[in-house]
């Protein structure tokens, strides 16, 4: 079954479909008008960033989920 085609294929293509799929999710039901929908956004920028530049998934990971408690302790987002 490894060697079909359709398995291939999915290989090559799902972690990206799963990706759109969960940032999709995320923001779909962001609050344009309140004060905390930077949070999310910049999380996102800093967790694609950080993937990009150091290519570390921990790391990107772990700034994506600290990125959106930091600014929820800051007056901006409150």
């Amino acid at each position: 079954m490894r060697a079909g085609a359709t398995v291939r294929y999915l290989s090559t293509r799902m972690p990206a479909g799963v990706m759109v799929i969960l940032v999709v999710h995320c923001l779909r039901d962001l609050p344009l008008t309140r004060s905390r929908a930077p949070a999310p956004p910049t999380a996102l920028a800093a967790t694609v960033g950080l993937r990009l530049w150091r290519h570390d998934a921990l790391l990107s990971i772990l700034a994506g989920t600290a990125v959106p408690v930091a600014l929820a302790g800051t007056p901006f987002t409150a």
